[in-house]
């Protein structure tokens, strides 16, 4: 099956109830695309933390996991993987370009309409030198989508002293071509044959993603937590001994967000973990986890799928909701659930920075504000072990924000 064909699969059926309503779809190229826009060069708000931020990528191959999206049994997992970080600053450097590599990506129409676009950071700016060591955060991007996608939160957080390590998800993202020359051409998996059930359809989605593409993306984030190990002790490598590993997060968008979830169970090098919007797989569903867990969640529900009738649409979202309320009924550490109102699901990225939105949502500047208030505020308190302030405050100083500590 080609690579868009299982994209376009997973992507409609299973982010029926998390996926990017308003908002179109890397794997959804039959689809109806906004009209048009302009983008802007800078279209990210200054960043607001004490530090310049640098930018730099790393190029892994995991020997030790076969490539299961592929039909050659002598393929690897290739993995690129973009890290932010708090810099010296560099007053006449440019910033980075926010595809540093369009020809990773081919054809992509997604990424050719904003490789104009100019981020925050500057690329292999010099570490900064005011801490021994900085904490480390572990991003996942959203299903099908990039490791740069939500750079409004990465860079943010870089800006306030973390280095964060967002991950590409080889096969369930659009990376292509390889910095050795390997071309990637998803011929391996095969997702369900849709049968004219859309609950049926729905639910045997689910079950592929938790099956298969779920589980190789909690390795990635083992074996990247394996990696950084072995940048720390690199002697000439820029983050020799400047991680402090005590001090890791998890984080991430979408199916990302679940990815995060899953591997704070699994790897205790992981100290606290944030979902942004995504639905929950795994094991956690049912046991819960041990450490700190923040759930974020767009207010904003969409309307039924076409050809889905609406009571079980409806069906479906409660089945969510349950399914996150048993989860933090589980969890045994400090456990907080947000919700924005006029919030959809693509406001846990970039994506609404760079499409037209409804005028009933909430304006992207604003939700991109709450969004990173809220996810400093969790990773000072439970990475850093200081600070986050914001998290003893309820109600929220925030109108458009529902927070609760579970």
């Amino acid at each position: 099956m080609k690579k868009s064909n299982l994209l376009g699969l997973v992507v409609g059926l299973s982010i029926l109830c998390s996926g990017l309503w308003g908002l179109p779809s890397a794997g959804q190229e039959n689809q109806e695309k906004p009209a048009a826009v302009s983008i802007p060069a800078n279209p990210l708000p200054p960043l607001d933390g004490p530090y310049p931020v640098g930018t730099h990528e790393y190029f892994w191959i995991d020997q030790k996991s076969p490539e299961l999206y592929t039909s050659d049994p002598a393929d690897k997992r290739h993995l690129i993987v973009q890290v932010w970080y708090p810099a010296e600053a560099v007053p006449e450097a440019a910033f980075a370009p926010y595809i540093t590599n369009p020809r990773e990506f081919g054809d992509r129409k997604e990424y050719k309409s904003v490789v104009h676009v100019r981020t925050r950071s500057v690329l292999d700016a010099p570490l900064a030198k005011k801490e021994r060591r900085y904490p480390v955060l572990i991003y996942n991007h959203g299903g099908g989508w990039a490791r740069f996608t939500s750079s409004f939160q990465t860079e943010m957080l870089a800006s306030h002293g973390y280095i964060v390590f967002s991950v590409e998800h080889t096969g369930f993202s659009l990376t292509t071509v390889f910095p050795d020359g390997y071309t990637f051409i998803n011929d391996a998996l095969k997702t369900p044959e849709p049968t004219g059930n859309s609950r049926n359809d729905a639910l045997a989605s689910w079950k592929y993603l938790e099956d298969r593409p779920f589980s190789i993306w909690v390795r990635d984030i083992t074996f990247v937590l394996d990696e950084i190990r072995k940048l720390n002790d690199m002697p000439g490598e820029i983050f020799n001994g400047r991680l402090d590993l005590k001090k890791t997060g998890s984080l991430g968008w979408s199916f990302g967000g679940a990815a995060s979830v899953q591997a704070a169970k699994d790897d205790r090098r992981i100290k606290a973990v944030l979902d942004c919007d995504g639905q929950l797989f795994g094991n956690v569903q049912d046991a819960g986890i041990d450490v700190p867990v923040m759930l974020m969640h767009g207010e904003t529900e969409p309307p039924p799928p076409d050809q889905m009738d609406p009571k079980v649409f409806q069906k479906l979202m409660e089945k969510l909701k349950e399914t996150d309320a048993k989860f933090l009924a589980k969890s045994r550490g400090d456990r907080y659930e947000l919700k924005i109102k006029g919030a959809r699901h693509g406001h846990f990225s970039d994506l609404v920075v760079f499409y037209p939105q409804s005028p009933k949502d909430i304006p992207a500047r604003r939700g991109h504000e709450i969004i990173n208030a809220y996810s400093l505020a969790f990773f000072d308190r439970y990475v850093k072990g200081k600070g986050g302030d914001l998290l003893k405050q309820m109600p929220s100083p925030f109108p458009e924000v529902d927070f609760a500590k579970k």
